[in-house]
């Protein structure tokens, strides 16, 4: 058993004759009962485990006229029909259990023209239309049982061009979209059932820089995500369920899953799948949401969306983390930039205790310097020391003010001469945000002034840094046309304005980013911690922060996603800053 939220064993179920069988293959949840069949292929059994005690409460024995056949292995569950389909393969049959009794009503006999093919392996079930599809890997075929009669109603043929491919192992269903996906190990293909006419709508190649790699066969599909995972020899491949193009391929130089990639498992509520490895003999966890072309990296609160930031971008060993305080944005504005710049994550904290997130995900990091940004008001002594657990150094950027602190992180981070440096407003914080991913993509500073001066501290580390240009974030509201003619009267200077903050967001954007770019991260222009922590994953990536509304997407943003029209959009945050319904209407603008 694992523990999905620490990614751990907690438990291992032993084997033994009124236990787990020999040989055991398939697993298959019953949400109705709380309880998972596993499949035993050697001892021809299926075993009963109980969700709440992880005890083996029944194991349905062997029979091959009214039990389970031999070589049992992939295995569905129909909740609402209580019913679970196992597939026999030496049998040829399909053994048919009543989840409430546990015990097998039926058993589905070998006929390769109008039944179970030859060889049936994987089983999965269209919950919606009440269908269990089983892949007949010698056939090449796909039976399709009616949940509801117990009776094959269709065979999909092999046609390694438009149908079924040679070998096919195992399938997956988005209930959703009414689509299976079955993984053709002959062919090293996938091919694609309309689970409404049974039929075979469309074949994804094999191509192994693009496409399916060798060998697939393990399959699932994230409804959250409408991505389908498939698991070949070496790489894993993710498919929008809707467009059915590849988002990506996961090689092991991303992520070292392993080899012999074939059983996959999801956790929707940790965004999570588990991708066991034959070969390698290794079960590997990878995020989800990374592959996703609309997702949302959440949490219970902001510092839980700041870890979820930080262990979606960054590996441990990172050379620096910075740490800012999560109740009040003065003193982190400038963070983003310079966090970003570095390819550093900000993690937020409370001023007198690490949350548990924080704590967790600093252990993961395994930082070789942590930065406080502000003072000790910010982020308190007790707090410095506790950090001084999770990194060999802990320095703190402090100064008498925001503008001092600016300047103190500018000066830590960035030398004299430098291209560009980035103006906002020390009073607020959207312009700084907004503008801190477009600050780190061309390596810049973000300073702060107030809207009818440019404070001391500022006006020094401008002189240090001697910058090519100057840039103005947010509109004269914000910082004062006197402001910037007086930058201007010593340095080429701009202005990125709108007409609010959520189009100066957009012409940031707009101003640096070219159309066709891969991922755009968007969050609340009302709320600052969200987008502070996700600046840094932004300028990781080279992509825009743009801002929206709790409830919805103001124009001067929406024509900018349509410019942008990205592959990929991130959501910073939870339903309670950006709305579901904002959420939604993000995937118009996907590509």
């Amino acid at each position: 058993m694992i523990d999905t939220e620490s990614n751990r064993v907690t438990e291992v179920i032993p084997n033994g004759p009124t236990s787990i069988g020999a040989g055991p293959s398939g697993v298959a949840l019953d949400s109705v009962h709380h309880q998972v069949f596993v499949t035993n292929y050697n001892s021809d059994t299926v075993s009963v485990v109980e969700t709440t005690t992880n005890d083996v409460t029944a194991v349905i024995p062997h029979d091959s006229a009214t039990g389970i056949g031999s070589g049992p292995d992939g295995i569905g569950v129909d909740p609402d029909r209580h019913r679970a389909y196992v597939a026999n393969v030496k049998a040829g049959t399909v053994s048919v259990i009543d989840t409430d009794t546990n015990s097998v009503t039926t058993v589905l006999p070998h006929d390769s023209a109008h039944g179970i093919g030859k060889f049936p392996l994987g089983v999965a079930v269209d919950t919606a239309l009440h269908r269990a599809y089983v892949t007949n890997l010698d056939d090449g075929t796909v039976s399709v049982i009616d949940t509801s009669s117990d009776s094959v109603i269709a065979v999909i043929a092999h046609d390694s061009a438009t149908g079924i491919g040679k070998a096919p192992r195992r399938l997956a269903v988005d209930s959703v979209a009414h689509r299976a996906f079955v993984t053709n190990e002959g062919d090293s293909t996938v091919s694609v059932v309309d689970t409404n006419r049974n039929s075979v709508i469309a074949v994804i190649p094999h191509d192994n820089v693009n496409g399916i790699g060798d060998g697939p066969d393990g399959v699932e599909v994230d409804l959250a995500s409408h991505q389908v995972y498939v698991g070949t020899e070496l790489t894993i491949t993710a498919i929008n369920t809707v467009t059915l193009s590849v988002t990506r391929i996961i090689r092991k130089a991303d992520v070292d899953y392993g080899s012999g990639l074939q059983g996959i498992a999801m956790d929707a509520d940790h965004r999570q799948a588990f991708i066991t490895g034959t070969t390698s003999n290794t079960i590997s966890v990878i995020d989800l949401d990374s592959t996703a072309p609309l997702s949302r990296r959440g949490g219970a609160d902001r510092f839980e969306v700041s870890a979820r930031n930080s262990a979606a971008e960054f590996a441990p060993a990172v050379p620096v983390a910075y740490v800012a305080s999560g109740t009040a944005f003065a003193d982190a504005l400038s963070g983003s930039a310079a966090a970003g710049s570095r390819g550093a994550p900000v993690l937020l904290t409370a001023s007198d205790s690490i949350p548990t997130t924080i704590g967790a995900e600093l252990a993961r990091l395994k930082p070789k310097r942590i930065i406080i940004l502000g003072g000790t008001t910010s982020v308190s002594n007790s707090v410095q020391r506790a950090l001084a657990g999770y990194a060999p150094t802990v320095d703190r950027l402090g100064g008498a003010d925001r503008y001092a602190v600016a300047a103190a992180v500018s000066r830590d981070n960035f030398s004299p001469g430098i291209p560009v440096a980035y103006l906002a407003s020390g009073a607020v914080f959207p312009d700084a945000l907004s503008g801190s991913a477009v600050a780190a993509n061309n390596g810049g500073p973000v300073l702060l002034a107030t809207r009818d001066a440019i404070p001391q501290p500022t006006l020094d580390e401008l002189a240090r840094l001697k910058p090519g240009r100057i840039v103005v974030l947010g509109g004269t509201d914000t910082i004062s046309a006197a402001v910037e003619n007086q930058l201007r009267a010593s340095v080429p200077t701009t202005r990125i304005g709108g007409a609010d903050r959520f189009e100066v967001s957009a012409n940031a954007s707009a101003s640096n980013f070219t159309g066709g770019v891969n991922i755009a991260y968007v969050a609340s222009g009302q709320v600052f911690a969200d987008a502070l922590s996700g600046s840094p994953a932004a300028a990781a990536n080279g992509a825009p922060v743009l801002l929206v509304a709790a409830d919805s997407i103001p124009a001067s943003v929406a024509r900018e996603l349509d410019r942008l029209n990205p592959v990929q959009i991130v959501v910073l945050g939870g339903p309670n800053t950006v709305s579901d319904n904002v959420y939604e209407q993000l995937r118009s603008y996907l590509r």
